[in-house]
């Protein structure tokens, strides 16, 4: 009887083997599957904040380059003003408005 037992117990424990060694093996790769789709995720988080920066950065040169761009046209602007009616020079300005009551 008892070696009935011990055979029953051999063949389950030889039966039960391999399926925990496969259990253990599946677990092992699940854990690394796991492993393996965080460390994509970081890279693709990591991706996505880069490309933010990047067009964050992009955004505010365009902006800086059209702010220089309306500083340019309002200088040319200015310098096109002066050319088209030159300044009299000062004395001219007071003769004319202090004159003007003696005719």
């Amino acid at each position: 009887m008892k070696f009935q037992a011990i055979i029953c117990a051999t063949l389950a424990v030889a039966m039960l083997s391999p399926v925990g060694f496969v259990t253990i093996g599946s677990a092992q790769d699940l854990d690394r599957d796991r492993d393996q789709l965080k460390t994509q995720q970081q890279l693709q988080d990591k991706d996505k904040l880069q490309t933010k920066d990047q067009l964050h950065k992009e955004l505010k040169d365009k902006d800086q380059l059209k702010e220089q761009e309306r500083t340019r046209e309002r200088e040319r602007a200015r310098e096109h003003m002066q050319t088209e009616r030159p300044e009299k020079p000062q004395h001219e300005r007071s003769e004319r408005g202090g004159g003007g009551g003696r005719h």
